[in-house]
């Protein structure tokens, strides 16, 4: 009888679906000490489980930046989290499927007593919150949109609790702050002030899936699930890729502007092109060989500094040798778009080498492909 049983449990232990992982990012006011906030996620992880019919295991991330490093070295199946992740992680294969109703925008809020804008020199200092933070992740956007740099202020903080910049400008410690749009109208109708800056909202949290570990049915009834009803108690509606195409365009956005450089359209790259002006691919060689402006050179950017206008170009590999030794020479550099900052950086490293003709073709190979333009897959 015994012999007859093992082969069963054997037989079981094989077809037993294999966990899923789910990543949880928290929120900067939740922590994972919090009996109410741990509970809260093991609840909503074991409606997960039920809805997709097989084991789920919950891991906890304090930290933006290490859950999407997971996502990317394939350890997560599942991340929940604020917009700012779920739109990194979609370049890894996540399907976002569902999205908060509940939105929130950032607003940079001024004291009673400052009278500058959000602008180059103000020398305002300025109180943000947490780096990885949603708010913190709007707050640099903004900022880098603008091609304002850290020596534009006299001090940009961080901070890890979210309400310390408001409490700081109330104290006169700083000059702007940056808080939700909510918040900003709460605290200036109580200390004065004004709001000098509001941004485009986003949803507050979200769901995405590895599309090759979570099936489409899997999918659809996990989501239909979820949006009945949820331990979060939290309204949730169907989310696709393209809602967090945009949010990662306004996340990771690079200058609008570029002080030595000319900033191009497809077209007039097109133009340029087909007077002989050299044209740099500067994306990682595997994207070069997949597909390229046809006649693009590879000179790929090894990128190790922060994305914002004040990098620090010794954290980066660029080969300028491989740029024309005529210094008055024309060219252009491009990445993968607006939110890819290498072709930004390589510019910005060739205008400062002494080059005086570089063409930024800030849109790059997406805004090439978007305008039905012809691309070369061949080596170069």
């Amino acid at each position: 009888m015994r012999l007859a049983i093992l082969p069963l449990l054997l037989v079981s232990a094989v077809v037993q679906a294999a966990p899923l992982t789910l990543g949880v990012v928290l929120d900067q006011n939740e922590s994972i000490t919090d009996f109410n906030t741990t509970k809260r996620y093991r609840a909503f992880t074991n409606e997960v489980e039920r809805a997709l019919g097989q084991p789920v295991r919950l891991q906890y991330y304090t930290r933006g930046f290490t859950a999407i490093k997971h996502a990317k070295d394939g350890t997560l199946d599942m991340v929940f989290g604020p917009a700012q992740v779920i739109a990194n992680v979609s370049k890894f294969k996540f399907e976002p499927i569902l999205k908060s109703n509940a939105t929130i925008a950032a607003a940079f809020v001024s004291g009673p007593d400052y009278k500058g804008t959000l602008g180059a020199k103000s020398h305002a200092r300025l109180g943000v919150p947490d780096y990885e933070s949603l708010m913190g992740s709007m707050a640099r956007s903004e900022i880098n949109s603008r091609g304002l740099a850290k020596s534009d202020f006299a001090e940009i903080k961080f901070h890890r609790m979210a309400e310390a910049p408001l409490y700081g400008l109330k104290l006169g410690r700083y000059d702007l702050a940056v808080a939700s749009a909510e918040e900003a109208k709460t605290w200036t109708a109580a200390n004065g002030g004004r709001i000098v800056f509001t941004g485009a909202s986003v949803p507050l949290r979200a769901l995405t899936v590895q599309s090759e570990n979570v099936s489409a049915g899997a999918q659809q009834k996990l989501a239909a699930t979820l949006q009945k009803s949820n331990s979060l108690n939290l309204a949730l509606s169907t989310a696709t890729r393209a809602d967090f195409k945009s949010v990662a365009s306004m996340l990771n956005t690079t200058p609008t502007s570029l002080p030595g450089a000319k900033i191009i359209s497809a077209a007039e790259a097109q133009a340029l092109i087909a007077k002989g002006t050299p044209v740099y691919d500067v994306r990682v060689k595997e994207e070069y060989e997949t597909a390229h402006v046809p006649g693009a050179i590879s000179v790929p950017y090894n990128e190790g500094s922060a994305k914002e206008v004040g990098f620090d170009p010794a954290d980066d590999q660029f080969a300028l040798n491989r740029l024309p030794k005529d210094k008055n020479a024309p060219f252009m550099m491009y990445c993968d778009g607006t939110i890819c900052w290498k072709s930004y950086k390589s510019a910005t490293m060739a205008i400062q080498a002494g080059w005086k003709n570089v063409y930024w073709f800030r849109g790059g190979f997406p805004e090439w492909k978007e305008a039905g333009l012809t691309v070369e897959a061949k080596k170069n």
